[in-house]
């Protein structure tokens, strides 16, 4: 078993997953998956073992292998540590910031918002994604940016429930105009407090969602 294929194979499902092509509660079968990558059981496996030790999957006796649905509870459990982590990473990130990064983000920003008016959602989110990440990878806490990556892994096929609902688009904006000036001006209160702002409001939306429609 070479490291490149069961990183192939681990990518792939995990993506799969994090952007909806497999859905919460989908059977996943080793054989199955085995013939689809051309590969044997045991970088299945390793791939799957992997993803399960992230909450990606769950192994049940008697049911095999699924996509993990995550609970209500255990929806708000995670966007409490983001709300705690993420507006920590942007404070932080404040204290290194650059013109070169604010330019960067600046560009970010404005592509969401070509995005929102376009009602491009899959650009919006990739920005969003590009937008949201960088202030862990530059929070220089290494530690801290690996667990909120995996923590967002987790939600992630989520997100497009909240910019599916309308109407919330110009809220997420101005959080993140919040965020902009606060590491433009080295205000690291400011982002921190705009960041926090933002994933509460994608908390109440997306719980709130999933309230009236539990099946998802």
């Amino acid at each position: 078993m070479t490291e490149s294929l069961r990183e192939k194979i681990y990518q792939s499902i995990r993506d799969a997953i994090t952007y909806g092509k497999l859905s919460p509660g989908e059977h996943l079968v080793e054989s199955k998956l085995a013939e689809q990558f051309k590969a044997s059981r045991s970088p299945i496996r390793e791939a799957l073992r992997q993803l399960g030790s992230e909450g990606l999957i769950t192994f049940e006796r008697n049911k095999g292998i699924t996509v993990t649905k995550l609970s209500i509870q255990e929806i708000e459990e995670i966007f409490s540590l983001r709300w705690l982590l993420e507006s920590y990473a942007a404070r932080l990130s404040t204290e290194q910031a650059t013109r070169n990064h604010s330019a960067y983000l600046r560009d970010l920003h404005k592509k969401m918002k070509v995005s929102a008016k376009a009602f491009d959602l899959m650009g919006w989110l990739q920005n969003n994604t590009l937008f949201h990440k960088f202030f862990s990878e530059h929070s220089g806490n290494g530690n801290l940016h690996q667990i909120l990556e995996t923590l967002k892994r987790r939600v992630y096929r989520y997100r497009q429930i909240t910019v599916r609902i309308p109407g919330h688009f110009d809220d997420y904006d101005k959080h993140h105009e919040g965020i902009l000036r606060g590491y433009e001006t080295k205000d690291g209160e400011m982002a921190e407090k705009y960041m926090k702002l933002h994933i509460v409001t994608i908390r109440e939306v997306l719980i709130d969602y999933l309230s009236k429609f539990p099946g998802f």
